[in-house]
C-alpha cells in the first residue's frame, strides 16, 4: 500500500507547509507581542522538499509509465469514438498522404 500523498507544494498547497505557532492564549497577548508573526511566515523546508520530491516522482511516473501504457493497451470501443468521448487527433495514413504531396 502506498503512503498518503502530500499536498501539492505549489500554488494553494503551499499553505499546508507553514509552521504553526503555539496555541495563543488571550491572556498572554501583551507578553509575547510580535513573536507569533515570525513563526507564521516560516515554511517547514524539510517537509516541503520531501513533498516536492514525492510530487516529482508522481509526475514522472504518470508521464513515463501511465501515459505510454494507456497509449499501447487502451482499446476504447467504437461507440466512444463516435459519441465524442475520444477524439483522434491525427492518423498516420493521412499524415503520409499529406507529406507525399510536399
Amino acid at each position: 500500500m502506498d503512503p498518503p500523498l502530500l499536498p501539492n507544494p505549489s500554488g494553494d498547497g503551499l499553505k499546508f507547509y507553514r509552521r504553526r505557532g503555539p496555541a495563543k492564549n488571550p491572556k498572554d497577548e501583551g507578553n509575547a507581542a510580535g513573536t507569533g508573526d515570525a513563526m507564521d511566515d516560516e515554511i517547514e523546508h524539510e517537509l516541503l522538499s520531501e513533498a516536492e520530491t514525492a510530487w516529482a516522482q508522481h509526475e514522472w511516473s504518470i508521464q513515463h509509465v501511465l501515459f505510454p501504457s494507456m497509449r499501447l493497451f487502451l482499446k476504447p470501443p467504437t461507440s466512444m469514438a463516435t459519441n465524442g468521448t475520444f477524439v483522434q487527433v491525427a492518423s498516420l495514413e493521412k499524415l503520409y498522404k499529406t507529406f507525399e504531396r510536399c
